[in-house]
Formats: structure tokens, C-alpha cells, sequence
């Protein structure tokens, strides 16, 4: 009898272990998001009855889907930023719709009704509206683009995050500096001794970023008072760079080379390119 009790135990403080084991193994898989969704329905334009098998491509990617029985669609993991879609099928006249806009966590709708190829019409194009309301959003929170950051008078990042709703000097909504989680492409970089960031991410390395001041996420953690996303650039086909001087009576620290110039920027393919995408000399 205590030998079956004994393994009895054992089995138990088994189970108990494995199911720690998977809970801290599911918590550790789960990163901020970086990227956004494109979802849509594809309709007959004289029926309403949706259009099995459209091909629904995302202009200038690979990415791209085909829609469902009921003329739905879903294009996952989209970087943040505004695309076109192409969407052709059999016997219909190919619909093409521009200035989507894909935010991080986000999903865009993107509806359309294609016309009869019987019908003498060209092209449609149709231009994609902002909702008054996000349907999807359950936090407080601001999205900043690139093209709007390089129209903000600001050096850097700290500066963006002041300019936001709820934001005074690195505070979130009366909370201390130290409870905001800073994130970069997913990856959480906040300092633990100093609770700011622990690297420096340039304004022209940002692709888009969001300040989230409440009611966070389940996947966002280790914060209270608010999160900064950021997403950064990809290198592109071609080589490009930017540098940055100042006048003053400032003098940097490093004056053997590089005299006068507080930033510079690079990027190109990432294959060939041997240096990182972006730094920057202090």
C-alpha cells in the first residue's frame, strides 16, 4: 500500500512539473507584435454573392491569398505600412484598391465587388478609407509613421514619445519612467537598472512605431504605465545614407574624426551590406 501511494505521488509531482514546463515555455514564445493584417471580402457586384477563388495579390511583394467559399480573404504578417492590392478572377474584370493602410496589430478591411467581363468597363480603382472606428483596438494607443516623423520637429526618439496624448517627459499618464517597456522589432530592450532603452534607434530607422498608454495586450508584459513598439526599416535594393552636422559651441567628445557630424545613417541589401543598418557617431 505505500509503495502505490509513493508512485501515486510521484505521478502527480510529474504532472505538475510538465504543466509548469509548458506555461513558462508558451509565455516565453510570446513577442510584441511587429506586424499587421489585410482582410477582406470579394463580392459579385450584380449577385452580392461572394467569389469563390479570387486571386487577391499584394502589389509589389509575394504575398499575397485566394479567397474562401464565402469570397473572404486573409493576407497575414504585413509590415506596417500603406500597400495595394490587385484582385482579378476568372470572367471579372480585375479591381485594384490603393492606400491601405496596415498598422502594427492591427487588421485593415479591405472590400470589393468585381464586375462581369461582359460589362465594357475598364479598370476599377478604388481608394481605401480610414474607419472612424477600429473595431480590433482595445488599448490607448497612438500610431507614428516614418513620413510623419521626418515632418516632426524632433532629434529624437524621446522626443516622439513627449509629443503624444498622456506623455510628459518619458511619463505615462502620471507614471514613473521606469514603468515603461520599450520594444524593437519584437524584442524587448528596456534597461533594467535605468528603465529607459537600452540601444538607440535613429529617427530614419523607424519604420513605424506605437505608443500604447493603456490597457495593454496579454502579450505585452513587465510594464504599467506604457509601451513604445518600435518597427524598424528593411535595407533596400539600392545603397542609401544620410548625415547630419551641427554648428554651435558644442564640441563633440570625438574630435579625431568625424568633426562636427552627430549622425550617420547607411542602408542597402542586407547580403552585401557588412555593417549594420543604422549608427551613429556621438
Amino acid at each position: 500500500m505505500w509503495r502505490t501511494i509513493t508512485k501515486e505521488k510521484k505521478i502527480v509531482s510529474l504532472g505538475v512539473y510538465l504543466t509548469l514546463f509548458f506555461v513558462l515555455a508558451a509565455n516565453a514564445l510570446m513577442f510584441a507584435g511587429t506586424t499587421g493584417k489585410i482582410a477582406g471580402r470579394v463580392r459579385d457586384a450584380e449577385s452580392k454573392e461572394g467569389v469563390i477563388g479570387a486571386s487577391v495579390v499584394v502589389k509589389g511583394t509575394n504575398m499575397g491569398a485566394a479567397t474562401d467559399i464565402e469570397g473572404d480573404f486573409y493576407i497575414n504578417n504585413l509590415p506596417p505600412g500603406r500597400y495595394t492590392l490587385i484582385i482579378s478572377s476568372v470572367g471579372y474584370n480585375k479591381v485594384t484598391i490603393e492606400n491601405i493602410n496596415v498598422r502594427i496589430d492591427l487588421t485593415t478591411r479591405a472590400d470589393a465587388e468585381l464586375t462581369s467581363t461582359a460589362v465594357s468597363v475598364g479598370e476599377v480603382v478604388i481608394q481605401a478609407k480610414q474607419p472612424l472606428i477600429t473595431k480590433d483596438l482595445t488599448a490607448s494607443s497612438a500610431i507614428v509613421s516614418s513620413e510623419e516623423i521626418k515632418l516632426m520637429p524632433v532629434e529624437n526618439l524621446n522626443q516622439i514619445v513627449n509629443l503624444q496624448a498622456g506623455v510628459v517627459n518619458g511619463h505615462f499618464r502620471g507614471g514613473r519612467s521606469g514603468e515603461v517597456s520599450y520594444l524593437v522589432d519584437g524584442v524587448t530592450v528596456t534597461d533594467v537598472f535605468s528603465g529607459g532603452m537600452s540601444v538607440e534607434v535613429e529617427n530614419s530607422s523607424i519604420r513605424q512605431m506605437e505608443i500604447i498608454s493603456g490597457t495593454f495586450n496579454a502579450e505585452y508584459g513587465q510594464a504599467m504605465s506604457g509601451i513604445v513598439n518600435i518597427v524598424t526599416k528593411d535595407g533596400g535594393s539600392k545603397y542609401e545614407g544620410s548625415v547630419s552636422g551641427y554648428l554651435g559651441s558644442y564640441l563633440s567628445n570625438h574630435t579625431d574624426i568625424f568633426q562636427n557630424i552627430n549622425k550617420i545613417n547607411l542602408g542597402g541589401p542586407k547580403e552585401i551590406l557588412a555593417v549594420p543598418k543604422t549608427f551613429k557617431l556621438l
